[in-house]
């Protein structure tokens, strides 16, 4: 690949570090409605309550401006003979942010406060009786569809082993991501679930990857000591 440049490097390295940190805020969130949810029906569909609900669409929020600004630092670096790809997948990037970005901005502004019946019901994101909303299904047709970007990034990395790990882990992710259609498009969404397992877990694990790639490896070897050494100064517990 290319040499990045200092706000390359910058750029790409905590946009990456900010989407780990956010998706594991999500996980542990999406963890703790799940243990206590008093509906299962609720789970099932994939309706978390209040006050989780707020919280996990705020955390989608302030990771999409991370998202961009990964994609943008990936496709500054590519090598020339793959600028096409990386340039689409800079596309998709762009398009899940804007989309999956106004969704939930809507949702937490809009749609919280009190307003119109009328307005409030045709933006929602669930619906009472269970069926597919129209919001939900452009923030699912976002994560299912758009998460191409990982398949179209992922021939950019290739070479050493961490490469070759990026660019299973995109692959991989991409693809779970384009199972999960079949969940809103049978409006079963338990066939949603593939989707959830690539962009909650999969993908965060592919920008770990992507900003140790960035950073510079003096500094990996500093953060990794500060760490060990962390771990070496907790105290035992039987």
């Amino acid at each position: 690949m290319n040499v990045w440049t200092a706000t390359d490097r910058r750029v790409g390295m905590w946009s990456g570090a900010a989407i780990v940190f956010f998706s594991v805020m999500y996980i542990i969130t999406g963890v703790i409605w799940v243990r206590f949810s008093t509906s299962g029906a609720g789970v099932q569909a994939l309706e978390p309550s209040e006050p989780f609900l707020t919280i996990l669409e705020t955390l989608i929020l302030l990771c999409t401006p991370a998202l961009v600004g990964l994609f943008a630092a990936i496709h500054a670096d590519a090598p020339p003979d793959r600028k096409t790809c990386s340039l689409a997948a800079f596309g998709f990037a762009v398009l899940l942010a804007g989309i999956t970005g106004v969704v939930h901005f809507v949702q937490l502004t809009a749609i919280r406060r009190p307003a119109n019946r009328t307005i409030a019901g045709v933006f929602a994101m669930y619906d009472p009786t269970g069926r597919l909303t129209p919001t939900l299904a452009a923030d699912l047709a976002a994560w299912d569809f758009f998460p191409g970007f990982g398949l179209l990034a992922a021939p950019i990395f290739k070479g050493e082993k961490l490469q070759v790990a990026i660019r299973a882990s995109m692959t991989l992710s991409g693809l779970l991501c384009l199972v999960g259609v079949s969940g809103p498009a049978s409006g079963d969404l338990r066939f949603q679930y593939p989707a959830i397992v690539g962009y909650a877990f999969v993908f965060p694990f592919v920008c770990l990857l992507l900003t140790i790639t960035i950073r510079p490896l003096r500094q990996v070897r500093r953060l990794s000591y500060l760490i060990l050494e962390w771990i070496l100064a907790q105290p035992l517990t039987k």
